[in-house]
């Protein structure tokens, strides 16, 4: 099934007590000797951020986030703090990049790191030791914000393996996303959708399905509203990446084909035209897709009785009909349709068809069947009829494609 699929994918990226070990004993304590020498008198608070903090990490492209805030009553600015954290790097040796509100360390004495530590320095605001101020290297000033609102909107959330299969798709798919946009941007705008009994497939297709929506929609830091804008996280021309690769994954998810979702993650080629088409096939034994010069024409017209072909692209919602046309030479009888729709959305309206129907009588060789658009996806359509032996004849086969995004 195409869930287990989406979940061996999940499973074979999540973290666990070994790489948990390796983190700590290989990166987090040597970093937090290295920070504690160059603070005398009052030590950081250490603890971890990100996604091993919110439980969305994945084994393969999981980036440490180790918070070092100090207290309030700490004389030192954040500026300040955020220099002496610096310090106490280039003292040791260690390869490192100054980011906006981070320290990112990715090596030690000329050695490239297969993990790199996103180090946040900062301080609290009070003695709660909830409200943190951290240091913005592009404004040069001090931004406040809480990690504990952060962390836990994640945490608590209910979307969390979506998160981690999005992350895993952008190291598959090679683009920049965010983890904290994408993380909110899950949860303020896909969550509310979710129903109970979702599985990880068809929670992924909602999020793609809202893939016009990242970065035009605003969103919003949950721990700072106001003073953090995030919508700036990205380039226009980033985002614009972000929207076509979640189209691409969104393409390939409504098919609901397993094999073309399977070759899709193991990188190889894959046509949604014959996934959809396979689908039809094996849902519907009254199909005949080789009809050879067939006896029946049949057309698809809109209400002023132009034609479609079928490079045509529908919206939801269209009326079109259905010409069924046949010569005189041979007398036929009981002419039907068969629609065999295809795809996620056919298939979760139970609607997928696929056996003869009737149709309208318009003359004596002309019959109609009106239709609406429905379901994204290709969807294959086939007229039959019978002469007065009853041996069957078929017209050729008409693909409505159907896309609303």
């Amino acid at each position: 099934m195409i869930n287990d699929i989406l979940n061996d994918i999940l499973n074979k990226n999540k973290t666990d007590k070994d790489f948990n070990k390796e983190v700590k004993y290989g990166y987090r304590l040597p970093l937090q000797y290295t920070i504690n020498q160059n603070f005398e008198e009052i030590k950081p608070n250490y603890r971890y951020g990100g996604s091993l903090a919110k439980g969305t990490a994945n084994i393969k492209d999981c980036d440490i986030d180790l918070l070092c805030y100090l207290p309030s009553e700490c004389a030192i600015s954040v500026e300040n703090i955020y220099k002496k954290v610096e310090n106490s790097l280039q003292s040791s040796n260690y390869i490192y990049q100054l980011k906006n509100n981070a320290i990112r360390v990715s090596g030690e004495d000329n050695e490239i790191w297969d993990i790199s530590v996103d180090l946040v320095p900062g301080k609290y605001s009070s003695s709660e030791n909830q409200n943190v101020y951290l240091w913005c290297n592009k404004t040069k000033n001090r931004l406040l914000s809480n990690p504990e609102i952060q962390i836990n909107k994640v945490k608590e959330s209910n979307i969390k393996d979506v998160i981690r299969f999005i992350k895993y798709y952008r190291n598959f798919k090679n683009f920049k996303f965010k983890s904290f946009f994408l993380g909110i941007f899950a949860i303020d705008m896909v969550e509310p959708t979710i129903k109970d009994d979702d599985t990880l497939y068809d929670k992924l297709i909602k999020f793609c399905s809202h893939f016009k929506e990242i970065g035009k929609t605003k969103i919003f830091d949950p721990a700072n509203e106001h003073g953090n804008n995030i919508m700036t996280i990205h380039t226009d021309e980033e985002f614009q990446i972000i929207r076509d690769k979640i189209k691409e994954l969104y393409n390939v998810l409504l098919t609901n084909n397993e094999k073309t979702i399977q070759d899709y993650f193991d990188n190889k080629p894959i046509d949604l035209g014959n996934a959809y088409k396979e689908n039809s096939k094996k849902h519907s034994s009254a199909l005949r897709l080789l009809t050879v010069m067939p006896f029946i024409t049949l057309t698809c017209v809109n209400e002023q009785g132009d034609e479609y072909n079928m490079n045509h692209i529908f919206k939801k919602g269209e009326d079109f009909w259905f010409n069924i046309k046949y010569p005189h030479s041979i007398p036929l009888h009981d002419i039907k349709i068969i629609i065999s729709n295809s795809g996620y959305e056919a298939s979760q309206a139970n609607c997928l068809r696929g056996t003869e129907e009737n149709t309208t009588k318009i003359s004596n060789n002309f019959y109609r069947k009106k239709e609406t658009s429905s379901y994204n996806g290709y969807h294959f359509v086939q007229a039959k009829g019978y002469d007065n032996c009853q041996r069957p004849y078929y017209s050729n086969i008409f693909v409505v494609h159907i896309c609303d995004y």
